[in-house]
């Protein structure tokens, strides 16, 4: 009896298998087309997100940095106003003395808007009425504010490389003086510089042909000499500006080489940084995916698939049986400390996030010095030390959140319907049980503790610029000492 059931058991989930099994390669083929394109947009959706929160990382980074450089250029540009209190012919100045002197380039900037001296001779005869009309009403109203004002990111309107610029009127209202310092050296725009950012998803993304930043001008930031159109193309200026005006995205498709491409603008605004030089367009440059090859290359397989299911599903089915006992359990959760792993935890938190009914708040917990424990103690007493704190970090995340063990000593959490009081005062909890817990360790000159790096969820955030944002603010905690939370909307980078 028991041999028939097996048999009869085995032969209904053979069946059950196989009629599944075509149930959905014939669905699958009907809803390529849909799938196809679906993935197109997330992969362009996904491009977009980086590339924006790229440049919101990069633009606060130096809103956080920039008051020290804005000092100094405030300070030496009081330095050019009384050399011009003793000496008003610019003619007879040493511009490349002064350079020398500030490190910066140097330029003055009549009424008309017309650079008429600078350390940098080939900007000298510029008009930015003529080339950059928005710009130079920008001068005006700062020529007649009659204070210092300054910048952030910007470029060299000739060679494309990243600036900060400042304005000092002169008293008598003739003149701006414009500094400029280059920051392409800085140690933070190399650490957060979009442009690698575009690359990235350039090479990742098959259907992405460019990424591209300009400025509210049509002008391409940075990259210049690469080969890339260093101001927006005369077919798609309309376009361009009428994305930036409504400050909506657009779109248009072309044809070009005997293939479909769109072109998608995206305007992008530094609510924190002031000035017209933050206010930029997104570039994303994508393929339409022929479909017609697809469903050919598909119905090629068809048959083949038909076969290869046949033979595939009876032996399926046998181990099937044999796996059936086994706790479905295993398949979502972290088998030493019972939280959740990682892909079970991002399956949720990408539901959590696309529902976006409450407000969320992510966390990346880190343990401190645990490689000490295993180099003193063994690996034996440090999978019960990890036990203990993902014990800890469950407790003490109280309720409505979601809890994870992502790596060997790193700990995620998701909270939602929490203020962000509420959020630090757990992270405090967790911080206070933790010492309290192994506290004994010191007397093996051992001390373990937590870093925390907390996000708080935006609009646009996906999963991954989470991850991303409070990397950024657990990377914080660690530089400052470890043993504390940094929450990245506050972090002092």
């Amino acid at each position: 009896m028991d041999k028939n059931f097996r048999y009869k058991l085995t032969g209904i989930l053979i069946s059950f298998t196989l009629l599944l099994s075509l149930i959905i390669v014939v669905a699958d083929y009907r809803k390529l087309k849909n799938n196809v394109q679906a993935n197109l947009e997330t992969q362009i959706q996904m491009a977009e997100d980086k590339i924006i929160a790229s440049l919101s990382t990069i633009d606060k980074v130096y809103n956080v940095l920039d008051f020290e450089r804005a000092a100094t250029m405030e300070e030496y540009s009081i330095r050019l106003l009384k050399q011009y209190e003793q000496n008003p012919d610019f003619s007879t100045w040493d511009f490349d003395a002064l350079k020398k002197d500030s490190g910066m380039d140097i330029y003055i900037i009549d009424s008309a808007n017309n650079v008429i001296e600078s350390s940098y001779k080939d900007d000298i005869g510029l008009n930015f009425d003529e080339c950059c009309k928005n710009f130079g009403a920008l001068l005006r109203e700062r020529r007649k504010l009659g204070v210092f004002s300054n910048d952030a990111l910007d470029i060299q309107q000739n060679t494309g490389e990243f600036k900060k610029f400042s304005y000092m009127p002169t008293p008598d209202g003739k003149y701006l003086i414009e500094l400029a310092y280059y920051l392409e050296d800085e140690k933070v725009f190399q650490e957060f510089n979009f442009i690698d950012t575009t690359h990235q998803m350039e090479q990742e993304n098959d259907q992405i042909k460019s990424i591209n930043v300009y400025t509210s001008l049509g002008l391409l930031l940075g990259e210049r000499n690469s080969g890339k159109e260093e101001k927006i193309h005369p077919s798609r200026a309309a376009i361009f500006k009428k994305a930036f005006k409504d400050f909506q995205i657009k779109e248009m498709t072309v044809q070009e080489e005997g293939q479909t491409l769109t072109y998608r603008y995206i305007p992008y605004k530094a609510d924190e940084v002031p000035g017209l030089s933050t206010n930029r367009v997104v570039e994303i440059a994508y393929y339409d995916i022929p479909f017609a090859s697809v469903l050919t290359s598909y119905r090629n397989q068809f048959i083949f698939q038909i076969m290869a299911i046949s033979i595939v599903t009876i032996v399926l089915s046998f181990v099937l049986a044999r796996m059936i006992s086994k706790p479905v359990h295993l398949a979502f959760h972290d088998v030493l400390t019972g939280l959740k792993n990682r892909a079970a935890f991002e399956d949720t938190a990408v539901e959590w996030l696309r529902q976006k009914k409450d407000p969320l708040q992510f966390m990346i917990i880190d343990l401190d010095n645990f490689k000490s424990v295993n180099d003193s103690l063994g690996h034996g007493e440090g999978d019960k030390l990890l036990v203990k704190a993902a014990k800890i970090i469950e407790r003490e995340s109280g309720e409505g959140h979601l809890a994870a063990r992502i790596g060997g000593d790193e700990f995620v959490v998701l909270f939602s319907q929490l203020t962000q009081e509420q959020v630090t005062e757990r992270a405090d909890c967790m911080l206070t049980s933790m010492r309290e817990s192994f506290s004994y360790l010191q007397k093996e000159n051992i001390h373990l503790s937590l870093s925390i790096g907390i996000a708080m969820a935006e609009s646009k955030d996906t999963i991954h610029t989470l991850y991303n944002k409070a990397d950024i603010a657990l990377y914080q905690s660690k530089k400052k000492g470890k043993d504390q939370y940094s929450l990245y909307n506050v972090v002092e980078l």
